[in-house]
């Protein structure tokens, strides 16, 4: 599968049925490779090993001044991060393509696709570029920054309950805030 037709088949979003499904594409013979959306829900939306472990998040712009955004693990880990206890559904579509369909929250539903698309160019913009071909670390910031997970409301209000706003500075109450109304947007 060549980058502009895995572009075409990331950007083929707009029915809700799409929202959730993480294209996994064989590049190389030895990586499975999810870009762009599919990046961005895996990292969000962690499954498999990726829950426990940070993604490497690779970002690259293209000649035609696209960013590309890609997650990979190898062929041979496939089933550390799909796993088959029937957590995720797991479809092969082709020999170079697996599709997995992942559980998002029920707050999702009620989301726009312009609102979503939103926050997945977010996470893209955030991301720093990889221009010259070697692997760049993401120095003073975590995957869970540039990566938000959605939360659930409930989670929201336990965040806002437990956090000791008498010992924080206004600074810091003031990233709490700024990080926890993008966790609320990321809602709706």
């Amino acid at each position: 599968m060549t980058i502009s037709e895995i572009i075409e088949l990331e950007s083929n979003r707009k029915e809700a049925d799409q929202w959730n499904v993480v294209h996994l594409v064989k590049e190389n013979g030895e990586w499975y490779r999810a870009h762009d959306w599919s990046a961005w829900l895996m990292s969000v939306f962690p499954f498999g090993e990726a829950q426990n472990k940070p993604l490497h998040i690779t970002a690259k712009k293209l000649k035609d001044g696209y960013i590309d955004a890609w997650v990979g693990f190898p062929s041979t880990s496939i089933g550390k991060f799909v796993p088959s206890d029937g957590s995720v559904d797991f479809q092969p579509v082709s020999d170079t393509q697996i599709d997995v369909r992942i559980e998002l929250p029920a707050e999702i539903g009620e989301v726009s696709f312009e609102n979503l698309n939103q926050l997945k160019e977010e996470w893209k913009s955030s991301l720093q570029l990889n221009d010259n071909g070697r692997r760049q670390k993401r120095e003073d910031r975590d995957v869970q920054e540039a990566a938000p997970r959605v939360l659930r409301f409930s989670e929201i209000a336990n965040l806002v309950i437990s956090f000791p706003l008498e010992s924080k500075s206004p600074i810091e109450a003031w990233e709490f805030l700024r990080k926890l109304r993008r966790q609320i947007a990321a809602m709706y």
